[in-house]
């Protein structure tokens, strides 16, 4: 017998004979693992960084203070760069190679449920920011949570904001994606409800072209008086580009993530006139400025990093998800935060006083720095606040605050 032969029969030897109690000590005070997928590059990039570095800032705290159930919590990341079939790679290694125990952060609605098979697959949490309509049907176990309201309650805020600037008719074009088809049926709806109408049908154009002047040629035939784009940045500006080209004077709607700062500087003053929405965090609230001042930013009374404070109540969520069930496991976690959100009990806006919550007996209620996090039992965020804008001078001036609700 060789003597690798010998070291191997060994080395199985000893760990067979070592007591299971200790085995099972030692998987219980192993670290526990969650993964944190996150938009890097592509259209989500722009907001990738922020969630990752809330998940950071949250990890680390709870891990100073003695972790999870008096374990660590080991955060092993990786970048969507918004595709799916890239997503998919990711969270398959996370699953399969490093054993997470639940994955958070992602964005965009066609990345999130690229996923959900896989997850749902190895009864994997997932936490996310997602609005396609789509979304509550992959989830077959309850092991889904989403912190941003869905497309029904988007197309509600933005089709009130176009009655209010007084346009009845509107062309709508998105990506060919789930997002941008759910936010048409949606948005349609709504605008029915308020005697608009969507002039031709919806159309949809495949993203990461070298140009899209037909695109555009497309909705300047149509005569429609205002155009609803549902786009990322990344196609959104070429399109934009094109349009103003082509001579369109109509108004132009579409998402806020499509018109941050990069676009801004992308096109520069013809970005003025722009009506654009989206959900935002509760500014001025305690929890918004603790999450705030936890990534190392200060309080102004504006909105700031619309997506990092979700992706911080993403993590709140799960690992006191975790210590409310005392477990790893998938299910037991889901079923534990639907009882964390929406209570009954104590108010508690961080881990650490959640934590010693339960430890006390009580029952608890997360209250976050995106929203108040009340979930619906599909999973999905009860209702957001929204603020609508028109680009004024390259600045976002504020025009209309609602909160409106999924359907």
């Amino acid at each position: 017998m060789d003597v690798s032969r010998r070291l191997f029969l060994s080395g199985t030897a000893i760990a067979l004979a070592t007591p299971a109690l200790l085995r099972h000590g030692l998987a219980q005070s192993a670290p526990i693992k969650v993964g944190s997928l996150t938009p890097l590059s592509g259209g989500g990039g722009p907001y990738g960084p922020e969630k990752v570095k809330a998940h950071k800032a949250v990890v680390e705290l709870v891990n100073a203070n003695g972790g999870v159930m008096g374990r660590q919590v080991e955060l092993i990341t990786d970048n969507t760069e918004t595709n799916p079939e890239v997503a998919v790679r990711a969270a398959r290694k996370m699953i399969d190679a490093d054993r997470v125990s639940a994955i958070v952060g992602t964005w965009a609605s066609s990345v999130t449920l690229a996923i959900m098979p896989l997850c749902q697959e190895a009864n994997i949490v997932q936490l996310f920011t997602g609005s396609s309509d789509y979304l509550p049907n992959g989830d077959k176990k309850h092991l889904c949570y989403n912190l941003q309201p869905l497309n029904s309650a988007w197309a509600v805020a933005l089709a009130d904001l176009a009655a209010k600037r007084g346009f009845k008719q509107m062309a709508f074009a998105g990506p060919k994606n789930d997002f941008a088809s759910s936010m048409a049926e949606s948005f349609t709806k709504s605008f029915n409800k308020v005697d608009g109408k969507i002039i031709g049908e919806p159309f949809y154009y495949n993203t990461n072209q070298v140009s899209y002047r037909a695109e555009a040629e497309r909705l300047i035939s149509m005569n429609a008086p205002a155009v609803f784009i549902a786009g990322y940045i990344t196609d959104f500006t070429p399109i934009y580009r094109e349009l103003i080209r082509g001579g369109y004077t109509g108004k132009i709607f579409t998402l806020s993530f499509a018109v941050g700062p990069d676009f801004k500087k992308a096109v520069g003053n013809a970005a003025d006139g722009i009506l654009h929405g989206s959900p935002v965090p509760p500014v001025g609230k305690d929890t918004y400025d603790a999450y705030l001042r936890l990534v190392g930013a200060k309080p102004n009374g504006q909105v700031q990093f619309p997506y990092g404070c979700a992706a911080y109540d993403e993590m709140n969520l799960l690992l006191l998800g975790m210590e409310a069930s005392k477990s790893t496991e998938g299910p037991k976690i889901a079923e534990a935060i639907m009882k964390v959100a929406n209570g009954p009990g104590e108010r508690v806006t961080t881990f650490a006083e959640g934590a010693k919550a339960l430890a006390a007996g009580k029952g608890i209620n997360y209250d976050g720095a995106s929203s108040s996090v009340e979930f619906l039992p599909n999973g999905m965020l009860k209702s957001r606040d929204f603020a609508l804008y028109e680009v004024q001078k390259g600045e976002d001036v504020p025009i209309l605050t609602t909160t409106s609700t999924a359907e």
